[in-house]
């Protein structure tokens, strides 16, 4: 049996790598593009609420659920990094900040029901985000590939988070 995070990061790597002669131009220094920038925002709140998660959750398949979402926004980000270079994140915004405030005050019960609701908004607005830069034709081929692929774990990522939404 395949394993179904080996095949993506075999498809990531074999996409990234045929679209290197077009990172190239980006990476010479070209400023950001405002998708990515949003992206990033995007995925920095959605990995500190998931850090969070993981010290905080009272239910166990949350628990188990927000180390995975930080290892994938990291890799996310490092994606980026190897096909842009370096950038520092944009500041999460005030809304976001402020979910993250109640998401270190909350516990128990309040605080499950609170991150379900943060990631599900998180990944409902990574998912038009990402959809919409795998279907630019002026964004970098790199970033078509890599917001291909995250589409389609965010849409996953969705499923669980509705499913186990009612209980939190």
């Amino acid at each position: 049996m395949i394993d179904r995070r080996a095949l993506a990061l075999v498809v990531a790597g074999a996409g990234l790598a045929g679209c290197a002669a077009t990172a190239q131009t980006d990476m010479a220094g070209g400023a950001p593009s405002a998708m990515r920038m949003r992206a990033t925002q995007g995925g920095v709140f959605l990995m500190q609420t998931a850090q969070l998660g993981a010290q905080k959750a009272a239910r166990p398949e949350l628990r188990r659920f927000a180390p995975f979402e930080v290892s994938e926004q990291q890799g996310l980000m490092q994606a980026m990094m190897q096909v842009h270079g370096a950038m520092t994140p944009p500041p999460v915004a005030e809304d976001k900040a402020a979910i993250l405030r109640q998401l270190q005050s909350a516990s128990g019960t309040e605080f499950d029901r609170l991150f379900v609701t943060a990631q599900v908004q998180g990944h409902q607005e990574a998912l038009q985000l990402y959809t919409a830069m795998s279907q630019d034709a002026s964004a970098p081929a790199p970033d078509r590939a890599i917001a291909l692929l995250a589409a389609d774990r965010i849409r996953e990522h969705l499923a669980f988070l509705q499913a186990v939404g009612p209980r939190a």
